[in-house]
């Protein structure tokens, strides 16, 4: 049971830099003597000192850390990065004892930085149930296991389940489904991602944004799906905040772009991780996001549906009924205009 409570703190503590800490992992420690902790920390940012650092620091006598059992809710790292091994600092504050949530899936670590504890004479103990740690870190274990970013799908759909009316120009306004909390909520969860994908038609007829007007937090980068028969250049790109990534065949001078067949998503999607883009909220149309459907790339769906009904327009997605991913669908008392 004590394991079970510290290793819950470990994930309260790793929670604090959710958004903050791509492309690595959330990480939570605490240092714990006699039953009681003595120390905590959490990996705030890439670059900056791992959990299990900013635990031992936090220590304010060391003297106890012998006697003392670390918890990580994730395998302590045994190579050198930007930062030291773990591994071997806990080796060498004579550490007794580290419990696990669960295995690091990085090739560098993958079970080397339990084996390096071990091989100290440190009792190493894996949580027995790590779905719940993995599960923290699903960008992260999505990257390493599958080979490309996390996806997740958004959109806001009326109650009899069309997401807009039928527009063919940017001079139609777009159908106004989601209220004001879904807005907000939609902000929030923007800031969880590294990109925003939206196809080209999207960015003809909406003219967004994409950035955090009703959060804070670092804005995602946009992503746009080029489309063969709608050209767009520096005139439709302009409205957005930050600078897009284009995936396109035809290269547009003047932007970072990734030279492939939109249509081919599979083909294309690993390739954003070169570009530092390691989870994507798809904001796109049906179209779009169907195409991550019919590849079986969506690791999450996010669904906001309104009270009102719109009677006709362009249907939302179906989400598959032997999906094992995760759904949010919340209801919001919104009139469409």
């Amino acid at each position: 049971m004590s394991d079970r409570k510290f290793l819950t703190r470990c994930l309260q503590l790793a929670n604090y830099a959710r958004g903050n800490t791509s492309p690595n992992p959330l990480v939570g420690a605490v240092v714990v003597h006699k039953g009681r902790i003595i120390g905590e920390g959490y990996h705030h940012r890439a670059g900056e000192p791992h959990a299990e650092v900013m635990a031992i620091r936090s220590v304010k006598d060391p003297s106890l850390l012998p006697e003392s059992t670390v918890y990580c809710s994730l395998e302590p790292c045994s190579h050198f990065g930007k930062t030291p091994p773990c591994s071997h600092l806990l080796v060498e504050h004579g550490v007794q004892r580290v419990v696990i949530g669960c295995l690091d899936p990085n090739p560098l670590v993958a079970g080397r930085g339990k084996a390096y504890l071990e091989q100290h004479g440190i009792q190493v103990d894996t949580y027995e149930a790590p779905e719940v740690f993995e599960a923290l870190n699903k960008v992260f274990f999505t990257n390493f296991l599958k080979k490309r970013p996390y996806i997740a799908l958004k959109w806001a759909r009326s109650q009899d389940g069309y997401v807009d009316h039928v527009r063919e120009s940017a001079k139609m306004l777009a159908a106004s489904i989601s209220g004001p909390i879904a807005v907000i909520n939609t902000h929030r969860l923007r800031a969880e991602f590294d990109g925003i994908l939206i196809s080209a038609k999207t960015l003809v007829l909406d003219r967004p944004r994409l950035n955090l007007r009703h959060f804070g937090g670092k804005a995602p980068r946009p992503i746009i799906v080029g489309s063969s028969t709608l050209k767009i250049g520096p005139k439709e790109l302009s409205t957005l905040d930050i600078s897009p990534l284009i995936v396109t065949q035809e290269v547009i001078p003047g932007f970072d772009c990734i030279q492939a067949d939109p249509r081919d998503v599979a083909h294309w999607l690993p390739k954003l991780i070169e570009h530092n883009v390691y989870s994507i909220l798809v904001e796109g149309g049906p179209t779009l996001q169907s195409s991550f459907v019919r590849e079986n790339l969506v690791d999450e769906y996010h669904e906001y549906v309104s009270t009102e009904s719109l009677g006709k327009g362009i249907p939302a997605i179906s989400i598959p009924a032997n999906s094992t991913t995760m759904l949010g669908s919340d209801q919001y008392n919104k009139s469409i205009g």
